[in-house]
């Protein structure tokens, strides 16, 4: 699989995703149609509510809960990518500058088919993967790379920005920078999946969160 190359502004749009949905669908069967894969609690409504509203997929952790939402799929040349999105309820004490490991919602981007051990025989190995996320203030750094309680080598954890709840942002990242300043290596494996997660397992207010994705874009 060829490289990410090494880039500066983005260019010309190779690959979206929409998350608008559509009206004769729950969010959970238009997932299924679009080839993502429901993982963990993102199969139990009781735990995570997930539905389209206003343009958007909603997640909504109604109790502590940890959710995956898995799309593998190869886009070559992608060297950006440019998330639409928001948080209406951002989890209670989720920090991971102070090892609460959780979010509203986070976007994952994977890199190369290469699995990399997770450190646990109980997980299971990975290709890099760096996960993107939005936070309140005072709680992460923006753009400082974080190492999580598994994966240390292949993985990396990254709020970009703080946004007040409920705002709509736009958020625009160079991959290749993200992924040399995350590990530190000069070639960057091409894009092979994205996922969505929401984890509230450690925070507080019984593990309410409630975030939504707009688009997901990759361009060159």
């Amino acid at each position: 699989m060829p490289p990410v190359a090494e880039s500066g502004a983005p260019g010309e749009l190779i690959h979206h995703f929409d998350f608008a949905g559509e009206e004769s669908l729950p969010a959970r069967a238009w997932l299924e149609s679009q080839d993502f894969l429901l993982k963990q609690h993102a199969t139990h409504s009781d735990k995570i509510d997930l539905y389209h509203a206003e343009g958007a997929l909603h997640v909504r952790a109604k109790e502590a809960a940890f959710g995956l939402i898995l799309h593998e799929l190869d886009i070559n040349g992608a060297n950006h990518v440019r998330m639409h999105w928001g948080v209406s309820t951002y989890p209670a004490g989720a920090s991971y500058q102070h090892g609460i490991d959780n979010e509203a919602i986070m976007v994952y981007v994977f890199f190369g088919d290469a699995k990399i051990p997770s450190g646990s025989i109980f997980i299971p190995d990975s290709p890099y993967f760096i996960g993107f996320f939005l936070c309140p203030p005072g709680s992460d750094n923006i753009e400082q790379p974080y190492v999580g309680h598994h994966y240390k080598k292949s993985g990396r954890y990254i709020c970009v920005d703080h946004p007040p709840s409920g705002a709509t942002i736009v958020t625009e990242l160079d991959l290749a920078q993200e992924f040399i300043k995350s590990f530190g290596r000069q070639e960057v494996p091409a894009v092979s999946g994205i996922s969505i997660e929401v984890d509230t397992t450690d925070s507080g207010n019984d593990g309410k969160a409630a975030a939504f994705l707009k688009r997901i874009e990759f361009l060159q």
